[in-house]
């Protein structure tokens, strides 16, 4: 099992933006869509790539100058991800932004992993938790701000670069949600993936980099095109502290910092072919013939969900008739807002999308007709997903309950989903090929499943899950 000594620091590295290239300063008010996540975690992501033979020398001679360079480039345009969160100590000092200002930089750690097999982090099979969480640097808290008010200052974003001698290299990203939305970290991601790869050239010049920078739209930051017409913004913020409870102490307010107890918890994977995807969506059309737009998505989160509830009972856990069964999922909503924003606004804009089911007795015995399960879910998700999205009206029309409502859940009667196949982390190549693994790490906290692409095939998706050793036995058979 590795342990936080596993890994060690070669060197904290501050990467700003090029100089004179944004401006001074910049505040980004938190829209509602963004103070929703106020108070949760952060989100951690690892990618794991292999490169044989990569010797230290290498990698600190060559590697890390070339990423800090091209991290540097990537946040001429991606400014705000140097800044920090600022949320002032009470409601009547000012409302949370995200600051940047000059001379602002970004995190960014350097490390070696010697004591930790490299293959086994990069298998599908059931893997410790705890040997992940090393590789993830953390969003250090401050109390004060630079002007010396009182006020919970945190980065929104920290990277961590670590070494496996000979084998490959990770990279750990681990940012506050309330900076932007899972579409627009991977924006980020993809720019600095591309423009690295461009600095390993060694004729690399300004026309390059323009170039790089210029094939995909540029950030959008204008806050203004989120209208909140309900009043969520300071709904959301007076609600958040409940949520607190979930993730820390109820007297802390740090929802940043690492969990301070080891999890039992094993983390696996799953890759589900495009040829199986479309089995589920033929048997759901055949029970089902309405369902005319039918998902991948949806087909692979009521299979998920069927089996989850179906290993309950033969993990040991005690299921009751009548329990409630929940599942969220986001779905973004750039295209529908009122006016639409641009499919390059860097921010939140996504909806949220519940359902729950009562436990029945054919649930309870363990759904013993698998494919009952699968196609009440396949068709009860879709329902909620078409009636969320219909019309623009719709999309936030009883956000004022999603916490509330979430606080007097059982979580582990929850399944969440985080990512999705459309933000495909192993199609980033530095320079380096394709990474050998993905790993959506901070679902050891939040409990959720993690949706990807896959490494091999386009069409086939990746199911990623954290769950305790004899839950994830019992899935595994199920599934």
């Amino acid at each position: 099992m590795a342990t936080e000594n596993s890994v060690t620091v070669l060197k904290h590295s501050l990467v700003p933006p090029p100089s004179s290239a944004v401006a001074t300063a910049m505040s980004l008010p938190l829209t509602f869509l963004d103070m929703l996540w106020l108070h949760f975690p952060p989100v951690e992501r690892l990618v794991l790539y292999e490169v044989p033979q990569l010797s230290r020398a290498h990698f600190i001679e060559h590697i890390i100058p070339n990423l800090e360079h091209s991290l540097s480039l990537t946040l001429q345009p991606f400014f705000p991800l140097a800044g920090n969160l600022i949320v002032p100590s009470n409601s009547n000092s000012g409302t949370p932004e995200i600051l940047y200002k000059n001379g602002s930089s970004l995190a960014l750690i350097i490390a070696e992993c010697t004591t930790t097999d490299f293959n086994y982090l990069t298998a599908n099979h059931a893997r410790n938790c705890c040997d992940f969480h090393p590789l993830i640097p953390e969003l250090k808290l401050s109390n004060q701000d630079d002007s010396g008010s009182t006020a919970r200052t945190t980065p929104v974003l920290a990277l961590q670069v670590t070494l496996f001698p000979d084998c490959g290299m990770s990279i750990g990203i681990s940012n506050h949600h309330t900076v932007g939305d899972a579409g627009s970290i991977f924006r980020f991601m993809k720019t600095w993936a591309a423009l690295c790869s461009k600095c390993l050239e060694d004729n690399i010049d300004r026309d390059d980099v323009a170039a790089t920078l210029a094939s995909d739209s540029p950030p959008c930051y204008d806050r203004t095109m989120i209208k909140d017409t309900k009043g969520l913004n300071s709904i959301f913020r007076d609600q958040g502290v409940v949520f607190l409870k979930f993730f820390q102490n109820e007297s802390s307010t740090d929802t940043t910092t690492k969990p301070t107890t080891k999890t039992e918890k094993v983390r696996r994977s799953f890759v589900i072919s495009r040829n199986n995807i479309e089995k589920l969506k033929n048997l759901a059309r055949q029970k089902r013939p309405q369902l005319v737009h039918l998902s991948s998505f949806t087909v692979i989160c009521a299979h998920v969900w069927t089996c989850l509830v179906k290993c309950r009972g033969p993990s040991g856990e005690q299921v009751d008739k009548g329990e409630v069964e929940y599942f969220y999922c986001l779905a973004d909503c750039r295209g529908r807002m009122d006016p639409p924003l641009p499919s390059n606004y860097f921010g939140n804009c996504q909806t949220l999308i519940r359902k729950n089911e009562k436990m029945e007795r054919h649930f309870v015995q363990y759904y013993r007709w698998h494919w009952i399960g699968i196609e009440k879910h396949v068709t009860e998700n879709s329902k909620c997903i078409h009636q969320r999205l219909k019309n623009n009206d719709s999309l936030f029309d009883d956000a004022d309950k999603w916490l509330p409502d979430t606080a007097g859940i059982n979580l582990d009667r929850l399944v969440s989903v985080a990512g999705s196949p459309r933000y495909n982390y192993y199609n980033l190549d530095f320079g380096w090929g394709k990474p050998k693994k993905f790993e959506f790490v901070s679902i050891d906290t939040s409990g959720a499943i993690s949706l990807s692409g896959s490494r091999e095939t386009d069409g086939d998706i990746e199911v990623g899950l954290s769950l305790s050793k004899p839950r994830m036995d019992a899935f595994n058979c199920y599934f």
